[in-house]
């Protein structure tokens, strides 16, 4: 049986873990093999640390050598020897089956990360399921199917609550900085497996309840509005093919804009030149990146095979699926 690491990444943020450490607990308590609930902390000025450590003794606590958000995982990866790696935002509940339902599916040499699924802090609907990938008039776009609550692929594991192959993850260099500080580090981690030929799964039977935002402050969904729309230029600049003709792509670009400015919304325009003029200057960084028209249909058409099905042709000894 694999080792687990559930592995929470913190800064200032002892009143979400005030609710998410004895979940935790309880979640690797129930889990058959070896679970050790550890805490990243990212540098925090308040003693959430010297907290931890008093509070649950039983929980490991690792202090980042500075505060670089989600990308302290990537240092974190290295210094840890377990198999399977937990990442876990601190605004979290887990429910107590958490951790056995996303394991199971590491028997598969292909399999790069599995995510839970996730529901509203008062458990009352789901706000996650699995993501898919469209293109409207030559701008690619991406959202969870919350409707379907189904073992399936997934374009992606969300990064607030998915296990990764600890070595798989190293292998693929870890989250990419071209996404710092925070946002779409997750899409592009699975994009870049499945162009490896490895599987991303998302697993109903594996759930938290998550606090949406909690750990940008008050400002949250403001600042996340910026940060989704610099990651959706960024990622399809640097990763997609061009999917519609450019006049189609500048008409739809100037309508909207003017839809924006309308409404009084003149940051998405303003957050949609400081992208390309950032992408202008990083782009031969990340040339290798970029993917074709028939690579991303062959990626499409595994994700779009059931779990169960691929998982069978793979075990009768069939390559890796892409």
């Amino acid at each position: 049986m694999k080792s687990v690491c559930l592995a929470i990444l913190n800064y200032n943020g002892r009143r979400h873990l005030e609710h998410l450490l004895p979940t935790a607990c309880v979640a690797a308590k129930n889990f058959p093999g070896s679970c050790a609930v550890l805490v990243l902390d990212n540098r925090s000025p308040d003693p959430d640390v010297e907290w931890v450590r008093r509070e649950f003794p039983t929980v490991k606590v690792t202090v980042a050598p500075k505060n670089d958000f989600l990308f302290s995982y990537n240092w974190l990866a290295e210094k840890r020897d377990e198999d399977i790696i937990v990442f876990l935002n601190n605004d979290l509940k887990l429910f107590p089956d958490f951790v056995q339902p996303l394991m199971r599916h590491f028997d598969m040499s292909d399999v790069f990360a599995v995510t839970a699924t996730s529901r509203d802090w008062d458990d009352r609907v789901f706000t996650c399921g699995p993501a898919r990938l469209k293109s409207h008039h030559g701008f690619y776009h991406w959202d969870y199917e919350r409707e379907r609550q189904e073992l399936c692929h997934t374009l992606f594991c969300s990064g607030g609550f998915m296990a990764v192959d600890r070595k798989k993850f190293l292998e693929l260099g870890g989250f990419n900085r071209l996404f710092w500080p925070g946002y779409g580090e997750d899409l592009d981690l699975g994009f870049r497996a499945w162009r490896k030929g490895w599987r991303c799964i998302f697993e109903p039977a594996s759930m938290v309840l998550h606090r949406e935002n909690g750990t940008w402050g008050e400002d949250g969904d403001s600042r996340v509005a910026r940060m989704c729309l610099r990651t959706a230029l960024l990622f399809q600049w640097a990763a997609l093919p061009i999917a519609a003709p450019w006049p189609e792509r500048l008409v739809f670009f100037v309508l909207t804009a003017g839809k924006k400015l309308g409404r009084g919304q003149s940051w998405w325009l303003w957050v949609w030149i400081g992208s390309w003029m950032e992408w202008q200057k990083r782009r031969k960084d990340y040339q290798s990146m970029k993917t074709t028209l028939e690579e991303l249909r062959k990626m499409q058409s595994v994700m779009n095979q059931s779990v169960v099905a691929n998982t069978l042709v793979l075990a009768a000894g069939s390559s890796s699926p892409v």
